[in-house]
């Protein structure tokens, strides 16, 4: 059972709870960044965002086109998205961006500020060091046009961990809105979800140098579900114009008669 405070986004304040840096080495010697605030670890109730490629049960991303081939390397997945609820802009979601962005920012000072131990490079500019961060909130864009579809926070959690030195499976508790755990619940893509999550560490080195953080979860809310969110009642596209011979659509199917033949006006089936 996860010890962290997980505080939701919307009460979290960088001016009142500034974030802490420090610098350390792994076992190779490798400089690691360390990043704290006075809660403790970073941990935060996310806002609710429609999610598009969960995998947060079974095997995770296990045999999948992106995923690993080794079960015991399947990582549970989920992304959240800022794509608007109910036809309306997800001004919770922006919020909660906002805060991202600005522990994002104050990665980037620490890092601009010892930028020769961390990327064994200096005299680079702010503006320099921020090309070569992989933010955590990222846009994402169709591929054919080019247009910004949404902006999208990718999450992972490794399925196996180690507990006293043993390996042990990870589960994810998915809830309802409420927090009340589903035995059975499944997420699936386009529900509103929220999410608890931590930053597991400060990434450096990835790419030549490209620096970051990965964010892990622990549960998952399903606030919404797909079918209950509303649904499309008009394409405007399509009333622009009228036809002669256009017809209200009929929900019933026409039968034929015993002899094969439809009533009077209906195409034959065969042609």
């Amino acid at each position: 059972m996860s010890t962290k405070q997980f505080i939701p986004y919307d009460q979290w304040s960088l001016h009142e709870t500034p974030l802490s840096f420090t610098l350390g080495t792994d076992r190779t010697g490798k400089t690691q960044i360390h990043m704290h605030s006075s809660h403790g670890d970073v941990a935060i109730v996310t806002a609710p965002g429609v999610t598009m490629w969960p995998r947060v049960d079974g095997d995770g991303n296990y045999g999948t086109m992106w995923g690993p081939q080794d079960p015991k390397k399947a990582k549970f997945t989920l992304d959240l998205t800022d794509q608007p609820i109910n036809n309306e802009e997800n001004h919770n979601f922006k919020q909660f961006m906002a805060l991202l962005e600005q522990i994002d920012d104050s990665l980037l000072e620490f890092v601009y500020e010892n930028q020769m131990k961390v990327l064994g490079r200096k005299n680079l500019s702010r503006e320099e060091i921020k090309m070569l961060q992989i933010r955590s909130v990222r846009p994402k864009h169709d591929k054919m046009s080019a247009v910004l579809q949404c902006h999208s926070l990718n999450l992972s959690l490794p399925k196996y961990g180690y507990q006293m030195g043993a390996q042990v499976e990870r589960k994810v508790t998915v809830c309802d809105h409420t927090g009340k755990a589903l035995p059975h619940g499944q997420v699936s893509p386009g529900d509103v979800v929220a999410a608890t999550i931590y930053a597991n560490q400060v990434y450096t080195g990835v790419g030549g140098d490209k620096f970051g953080i990965h964010w892990c979860f622990n549960d998952v809310s399903v606030v919404c579900q797909r079918m209950h969110l509303l649904a499309k009642t008009d394409v405007n596209a399509f009333g622009q114009t009228s036809y002669a011979f256009a017809h209200s659509y009929v929900s019933e199917p026409v039968a034929a008669d015993a002899q094969g033949e439809y009533p009077t006006g209906q195409f034959d089936a065969q042609e």
